[in-house]
């Protein structure tokens, strides 16, 4: 039987841009903001807001940046990525600016100062938490490439919601991220075989979705940059190519600062725990 996939837009499925009312002057840090909780590193106040939106019946788990330090990834934040099910991001989004939640979160405007015209991040609903440095982008799971439901997620210790290894991984491979991939198999130190048992290795990366998600950056773009390169990768490769290339080559990205009888990965050391088997106050 054909399997299904979740990321194709079929007939009557386009939404419509939203339409934000930014409060002013909110879009960047202020000196008299208190400093985001777990010393600036901003996790509680995040937990607070994934679990106001699951109490509503939304979904959610970080990604990115995110799900990538929870994964071992040395990595710098900017702002925290929720991702929910591209359906709800409006009533996400109305949640948070409505009712008892409008005195703690305001939108505010993608990094003001800087053109993002040309990538859809500029799309999407970003927060600030009122008198708090802390922000998040809403990120709908279309453009994650990942199906935002609770059998899909796992927890942090300190329970934050994140992408189960596998469906993370998997969307990495699924949107040809290489970089992406590259940074959570050195950050996890997983194995091939791992992969053989774990994912969907057969085929290809989604080119249906690269379409999309270019297609859509171009029209951002109003045709300006119609014969760049694209947005996202949108030529078939092999997604156990993909898979080898990276896990075969842990050692050749260790430098010299990074000896071989110290560490197995550029961000893992021998014997130490697994990153998210570890209480962290960045996760």
């Amino acid at each position: 039987m054909a399997s299904i996939n979740p990321f194709k837009k079929g007939p009557g499925k386009k939404l419509p841009p939203p339409k934000p009312v930014f409060t002013p002057g909110a879009g960047s840090p202020h000196d008299d903001d208190e400093r985001a909780s777990n010393h600036g590193h901003g996790t509680d106040n995040t937990l607070r807001v994934t679990r106001i939106l699951e109490e509503h019946d939304i979904p959610c788990c970080l990604v990115g940046i995110s799900a990538l330090i929870f994964y071992g990834a040395a990595r710098v934040r900017p702002d925290w990525e929720i991702c929910v099910p591209t359906e709800l991001v409006d009533k996400a989004a109305e949640l948070l600016q409505s009712g008892p939640y409008a005195s703690d979160y305001s939108l505010v405007e993608p990094w003001p100062g800087r053109d993002l015209s040309l990538i859809l991040i500029h799309t999407y609903y970003r927060f600030k938490s009122k008198g708090i440095n802390h922000y998040f982008i809403l990120v709908p799971s279309r453009d994650a490439h990942i199906n935002c439901e609770p059998s899909n997620i796992t927890r942090s210790l300190r329970g934050l919601p994140y992408p189960k290894l596998d469906v993370f991984i998997q969307s990495c491979l699924d949107t040809r991220d290489e970089l992406q991939l590259c940074d959570v198999v050195d950050g996890t130190n997983v194995s091939e075989q791992w992969g053989e048992d774990n994912l969907q290795l057969d085929g290809y990366n989604d080119v249906e979705w690269a379409d999309d998600i270019n297609r859509r950056s171009k029209e951002l773009a109003n045709g300006k940059f119609a014969h760049w390169a694209p947005f996202v990768p949108d030529i078939p490769k092999s997604r156990r190519e993909m898979w080898q290339s990276k896990v075969r080559t842990k050692e050749d990205r260790l430098d010299w600062t990074k000896p071989k009888e110290i560490f197995v990965t550029q961000y893992r050391i021998v014997d130490d725990p697994d990153p998210w088997t570890v209480l962290s106050d960045m996760y």
